[in-house]
């Protein structure tokens, strides 16, 4: 029995995945070095050691968490780990653009390289969330604007924030990032600022309330940031030039592979 879906989108997204590895790759060859410079070989394998360790949690962790889909377990896996390939990629790129600001090539570090890591973190938790209802072109999107959010977020706070502070919804989540991830760190910051407040003496340290209104500066921002560019990703993604899958065809891997031995409607 011949196959329900359209050859063209096993077709289209391998060869639109291709064509973004052959740009990045142009990219990292005129506008990155590697650091030659020698470096401390107890750090070096300090540093090592971490980025192997968030590697395995990311590759092994995020890769196969959804694994166990019964119809969606090899897009699932797929999708992950080039998602994982593809923003480590984008965020040394950006991370090195954005911390040198000048036309100089962008210097890779074993370092930057677990920064990137952790950054593309972000990313498979908020693709967990929408799996099975985003195609791998969506997904891409959604990666490439979301790191970016997270490079700027993270300079913003490490390097201007502090400086210029001086002068009901419908939500399809299908890993349960919502409340594993987001919702705890909400409230784990709401209830450090409540502590602080509570225990605070505020007729003799100053500090403590320079700190404390960082603190509910960086949530603020951090909140209004996350609603600002999840609901403009969001729209973008509901275009339909990215002919996102249909209603019928979420959590089916038989969009995107082939299996001679399934029978339509499986």
């Amino acid at each position: 029995m011949g196959s329900k879906y359209p050859p063209s989108m096993r077709g289209c997204l391998p060869l639109w995945t291709l064509l973004l590895v052959v740009a990045f790759i142009v990219i990292f060859f005129f506008f990155t070095s590697y650091d030659t410079s020698s470096q401390d070989p107890k750090e070096l394998t300090d540093t090592y050691r971490v980025l192997q360790d968030v590697t395995i949690m990311m590759a092994l962790g995020f890769g196969f968490i959804n694994s166990s889909l019964r119809r969606y377990g090899w897009s699932s896996m797929a999708f992950n780990l080039f998602l994982l390939a593809l923003t480590v990629q984008w965020a040394v790129l950006l991370n090195g653009f954005l911390e040198q600001l000048s036309p100089q090539k962008v210097v890779i570090k074993l370092s930057s390289i677990k920064l990137a890591t952790m950054s593309a973190m972000s990313v498979l938790i908020s693709a967990g969330a929408v799996l099975g209802k985003a195609n791998l072109v969506q997904l891409v999107l959604m990666a490439l604007v979301e790191v970016t959010a997270f490079g700027v977020m993270r300079m913003i706070q490490a390097k201007y924030f502090v400086m210029r502070f001086n002068n009901m919804l419908d939500l399809h989540d299908t890993s349960g990032v919502y409340y594993t991830f987001g919702l705890p760190g909400l409230l784990g910051e709401i209830a450090h600022i409540v502590l602080i407040t509570l225990q605070d003496d505020w007729t003799k340290s100053t500090r403590v309330e320079y700190q404390l209104l960082l603190d509910i500066g960086a949530l603020s921002l951090a909140l209004a940031m996350g609603l600002i560019i999840g609901l403009l990703t969001g729209l973008v993604l509901n275009l339909k030039i990215w002919k996102g899958p249909h209603m019928s065809n979420y959590f089916d891997d038989q969009l995107y592979w082939k299996f001679p031995h399934l029978a339509v409607g499986f």
